[in-house]
């Protein structure tokens, strides 16, 4: 018999009860279990996974004799009891052939070819790619963004322009040159954002005219994201600092004058808040109490995304103005560019847990949370009912608080990763850069990838917005 065979490849099922299949071959299987007495008329069913087609296949075993082994360490026998069951039948004989054989083939893929052989052997995935690489980030968004025109752009939206404020004519002067779209609560017209989450966007706001900046931002974008902004004017809110990085949230002084600045353009803020390292405690602790004050002060809430649980219990407490916002690290799903190469049904990816409305309700119970932060990220989401926020074109799919980039440029090691209490700012110099069919990049603690899709297909967009997305964050580059 064939022994440890991994559990993700092989389960069985006794009564309704899952066991651990420790050997199998054409003629049987030994399991273990706690169970101490079980017969030959409980039904029996053993689960393989075909690697082949990503999926388990279940067989029913109706027919087969079972036998109760001792165990040959008496101090085991407390723990479980092993059986064996004898199975004479052609679809399970099969079916362990099938498991065995495609289990050799990736065993020796493992052993004798690199990731990328491996990976291209079992899903398709093209491994000669990963070798074409660009020799600086300009070089690769320049790709990019010939992707998207001159043809790419056009076609692909059919001439068309997304524009966020084409029900504004009823609100006011959305139409205006120099004026944003005014949209009164829960008007449902979608709101357009623009995150400002490093110390170059910072300097640049704060010397910037709202329209100017607007235009110099939208400069920066790529594809459709750069129209949508020049087609909504300006802003109605602002996101200021970073979600993933602690370092690159500005500093105090330079956050009131940025709050101030948008406060007299009479334009909405986010401040965004990325984890909370111990040592940061006291001080973000101070700074929000210094927030919640200036809030009082000019009669206004600012709305606080948060990625931290203890930034959360943070924000809800004793701080009435402090409106709290479900980060991006705490709003979990899987994110990676070459999940399309992925066998299996992929549809399970578009929920993860804001979809249960038990969690909503524990979220806004506990936190006071009911603003939810997203990403498109090259396949469809369903958006729960709430208040949403879509972040594009960019999404996060790695984030480590022990910066590689900062370990490359101080150490020529990416492994070599500690963590930055001050940081002599790498990421305004340096990225990390990956094969260019992925479309991802590494920039200053985190990875992303692009989402092309949202960028070339119109209606990828607008179902969001129909669907319960009710603020567009545009995330420059």
């Amino acid at each position: 018999m064939v022994s440890m065979i991994p559990f993700g490849l092989l389960a069985g099922v006794v009564g309704g009860r899952e066991v651990r299949i420790t050997e199998i071959d054409e003629s049987g299987f030994c399991f273990r279990t706690i169970e101490e007495n079980i017969s030959d008329s409980e039904a029996l069913k053993v689960c393989f996974y075909d690697i082949k087609n990503g999926c388990y296949r279940e067989l029913e075993i109706p027919e087969y004799d079972i036998q109760r082994f001792d165990m040959v360490d008496a101090e085991l026998s407390g723990f479980y009891v092993k059986y064996k069951v004898t199975v004479k039948q052609k679809a399970y004989a099969e079916a362990v052939q099938r498991l065995l054989y495609q289990y050799n083939h990736y065993i020796h893929l493992k052993l004798e070819e690199d990731d990328s052989a491996l990976a291209k052997s079992l899903t398709g995935y093209p491994g000669e790619l990963d070798e074409v690489k660009r020799g600086s980030l300009e070089e690769q968004v320049g790709i990019w963004r010939r992707e998207l025109t001159p043809d790419g752009l056009e076609s692909a939206y059919n001439g068309k322009r997304i524009d966020l404020t084409d029900n504004c004519s009823q609100y006011g002067t959305g139409f205006e040159p120099g004026y944003k779209c005014q949209v009164p609560p829960e008007s449902g017209v979608t709101e357009l954002a623009l995150e400002i989450d490093r110390p170059e966007l910072y300097q640049e706001y704060l010397n910037s005219s709202l329209t100017e900046f607007s235009k110099k931002y939208a400069g920066k974008c790529i594809g459709i994201c750069g129209n949508i902004i020049l087609e909504h004017r300006v802003p109605d809110h602002l996101y200021i600092g970073n979600q993933f990085c602690h370092l690159l949230f500005p500093e105090r002084k330079l956050l009131f004058e940025i709050i101030e600045k948008a406060a007299a353009e009479q334009v909405e803020i986010t401040l965004v808040f990325s984890y909370i390292r111990e040592y940061m405690l006291d001080y973000i602790t101070e700074l929000l109490d210094e927030i919640n004050r200036w809030c009082e002060e000019k009669r206004q809430s600012v709305e606080i995304v948060v990625n931290d649980w203890g930034m959360a219990s943070l924000v809800k407490k004793s701080r009435r103005n402090l409106i709290p916002s479900l980060g991006i690290l705490l709003n979990k799903r899987r994110k990676d560019p070459r999940i399309p190469f992925k066998k299996g049904e992929q549809k399970w990816f578009e929920r993860n847990s804001l979809n249960a409305g038990f969690y909503r309700n524990f979220l806004e119970r506990e936190y006071g949370i009911q603003r939810f932060e997203w990403e498109s990220c090259g396949y469809e989401q369903q958006i729960p009912p709430g208040k949403n926020s879509l972040h594009i074109p960019f999404y996060q799919t790695n984030t480590s608080q022990y910066c590689p980039l900062g370990a490359v440029c101080e150490t020529g090691e990416r492994g070599r990763q500690k963590l930055a209490k001050k940081c002599p700012g790498y990421c305004t110099e340096y990225a990390l850069l990956y094969p260019e069919h992925l479309h991802m990049i590494g920039r200053y603690n985190s990875l992303f990838g692009i989402d092309m899709r949202i960028l070339k297909e119109e209606e990828i967009l607008k179902n969001y917005i129909q669907n319960g997305v009710d603020r567009v964050v545009i995330r420059a580059w």
